[in-house]
């Protein structure tokens, strides 16, 4: 391997790169163990190409970097740069193979000691080095590959994690299948694993060329995310300015950052991205199409040869990004967020179908208000701004509101206790400006008349994305005037099992399907798609009504109520449907109980059901200081 600074064209096998005083670490900062199920077939079907096939010749495997970090005693230890999970997936498969060796022949536990000798780990003056170690998963990393997939390795936290275990029973189903098919045996697997595959490898004789090599090495596995490429930049850079406080601040800052984005579920190369987008909303850049590029903003602003460049900024964007994302996990997991007024605002706006726009204005929170009802009066005035304007869909494509929302983000967190332009920029000054937000695009009669349907309207609100969120919010006020709670996030979690009693739906009352026709139009009616026609109740009730008429429906869901718990919602249902009747029978005499007649019940009966919710909704989302305030709604749609 040696310190040679050019590529060498040659393919190595695996057995010339693991060779005998080679050791390899793959750096904290390092993205995890992230080849999942597709790129782990892939290189199982390489495998078995080679040896069906009888292929004669080194098969192009991928690309390995390594730096050589120390070299003593003839021992030389290389961080890798690149093709560390190619490696990783290798020494798995390897280790996989070498349990399945260990019994009772000789010739096999010879064999296996061999392997594990060459690539799991040597023992070398009564100490046992491992031939790879895997940063901050090592502890698990050496415990599959010297055990295996037992009932001792506890739980994992992490998807990358996940993926390690992963691996290691996919490769040993993958084996015994082969074994048991004899197809092929393990001497043709390790034959093709260690000298058929073959890589290029690179080994940089200055650590000044690391950096360079994360823009032109031709990755063969995952697509880098944009988090991933400025951290290797910022590398890069502090490698070749010499600015040492860069690198440490980046190795320091990468394992809190993707723990805390492990913990939400920050796994995948888009929620990464978006997650980085943010960031840079709220400290560099309000310009949404921009922030898809931070990695090229990054490079323009702290270019690779500005050795003269005050990099304090640089360190501060570091360290917000490790702070930003533990605010993530503040505001969707509720870690550490002791106050249950904070917790409960965070926690309903996480349920929210979208908050994209205000995101970046939690985060600047987060970051700079440190009393805690301040804070906490934000969120809540957050929570109602984002659901009457995004989650009611009054937001259109003409005007989203979100250049003025992430200017707003950006300028609160760049001048928090800042004179500017004669104000203050603090939280009442935030407060302020979300407030003519709201009143300026999502006052009291906008919100009505999206929660309401005009006869000429072609809406439906069963395809409103927020309706389930509304009705929930709506069960929510039900218990709590009844002295009970209820969990926001368990009624808005997608269905986790076959249970139909687990899941909670949003239903029809007047069944879509119910042919009941006041006249011959083949139009759905208004009264179907209406807010007031919808309700939430666990599936298994569903089924039992299903299209039965509205006053069957009713009968049937209060029956149910009383034997199995379910929404209060349907409790008030019998009520209203009892006073449509006598209203109606009262306005004329009624011979005969005919279509018209049911029709003019079931419409007196949604507008009482409506004008409650709506109603409730002026009352939920109200705001305090917004002028012009409507105090109640009422609703005759006869």
């Amino acid at each position: 391997m040696g310190n040679s600074s050019e590529l060498n064209n040659e393919l190595k096998s695996f057995d010339d790169i693991m060779q005998e005083k080679h050791f390899f670490r793959i750096p904290d900062y390092q993205r995890g163990y992230s080849w999942e199920k597709q790129q782990r077939a892939d290189l199982l079907k390489d495998i078995e190409y080679l040896i069906k096939s009888g292929y004669e010749y080194r098969h192009y495997t991928g690309t390995i970097v390594a730096s050589l970090s120390e070299n003593k005693n003839g021992y030389k230890v290389f961080d890798v740069v690149d093709g560390q999970q190619r490696m990783t997936s290798l020494i798995l498969l390897l280790s996989v193979i070498c349990i399945l060796l260990k019994g009772p022949k000789v010739e096999s536990r010879n064999k296996c000691k061999e392997i594990s000798s060459k690539f799991i780990q040597d023992v070398r003056e009564g100490k046992t080095i491992r031939k790879l170690h895997l940063g901050k998963q090592d502890e698990l990393f050496r415990r599959l590959v010297t055990e295996g997939i037992t009932p001792a390795i506890e739980a994992t936290n992490s998807k990358s994690d996940q993926n390690l275990k992963d691996a290691v029973n996919e490769y040993d189903k993958w084996l015994k299948k082969e074994l048991k098919r004899k197809d092929i045996n393990i001497d043709e697997v390790l034959k093709c694993i260690r000298n058929k595959l073959g890589f290029l490898l690179y080994a940089p004789k200055n650590d000044r060329e690391i950096g360079i090599m994360f823009e032109v090495i031709n990755n063969r596995g995952k697509a880098l995310t944009e988090l991933e490429k400025i951290k290797n930049y910022l590398i890069y850079y502090a490698v070749k300015n010499d600015k040492g406080d860069i690198s440490e601040r980046v190795n320091a800052s990468w394992p809190s950052i993707l723990s805390n984005l492990n913990k939400i579920g920050y796994t995948s190369n888009e929620s990464e991205d978006r997650f980085l987008r943010n960031c840079w909303i709220v400290f560099t850049d309000t310009h949404k199409s921009r922030s898809y590029d931070v990695y090229d903003n990054l490079k323009q602003m702290w270019p690779p040869d500005g050795d003269d460049t005050d990099t304090s900024r640089m360190l501060d964007f570091i360290d917000f990004l490790g702070d930003a994302a533990f605010f993530y996990a503040q505001y969707l997991k509720r870690e550490g967020v002791t106050d249950k007024q904070e917790k409960k605002w965070l926690e309903r706006i996480s349920c929210h179908p979208a908050d994209a726009s205000i995101t970046p204005l939690i985060l600047a929170v987060f970051s700079k208000v440190t009393d805690q009802k301040q804070r906490t009066d934000l969120f809540k005035l957050l929570e109602k701004l984002n659901f009457r304007f995004y989650g009611t869909g009054i937001a259109g494509r003409s005007d989203t509101g979100q250049g003025d929302l992430f200017w707003y983000a950006n300028h609160f967190f760049n001048h928090y206790e800042q004179e500017v332009e004669g104000e203050i920029i603090d939280a009442r000054w935030l407060k302020k400006e979300l407030t003519n937000f709201v009143d300026k695009r999502a006052n009291d009669t906008s919100f009505i008349e999206y929660l309401t349907l005009d006869k000429d309207e072609s809406g439906d609100y069963y395809d409103w994305r927020g309706l389930k969120f509304f009705l929930a919010s709506y069960e929510e006020r039900l218990r709590k005037d009844q002295g009970e709670s209820i969990d926001l996030q368990e009624i808005m979690d997608p269905r986790k099992s076959e249970t139909p009693n687990d899941f909670f739906h949003r239903e029809h009352i007047w069944a879509a399907k119910d042919y009941t026709k006041i006249d011959d139009s083949d139009a759905p009616d208004i009264n179907k798609r209406r807010l007031g026609n919808f309700l939430l109740l666990k599936e298994s009730l569903n089924i039992k009504v299903s299209n039965k008429p509205p006053e069957e429906k009713v009968e049937e869901y209060f029956e149910d109520r009383l034997n199995d718990p379910n929404t209060l919602m349907i409790r008030e249902l019998k009520d209203y449907f009892k006073q449509a009747k006598l209203k109606e029978e009262k306005s004329r005499a009624w011979k005969r109980r005919t279509y018209n007649y049911w029709y003019k019940v079931y419409q007196r009966f949604l507008d009482k059901r409506e004008e409650k919710m709506i109603n409730f909704a002026l009352e939920r989302w109200r705001i305090s200081e917004l002028n012009g305030n409507i105090s109640k709604v009422k609703l005759d749609s006869l």
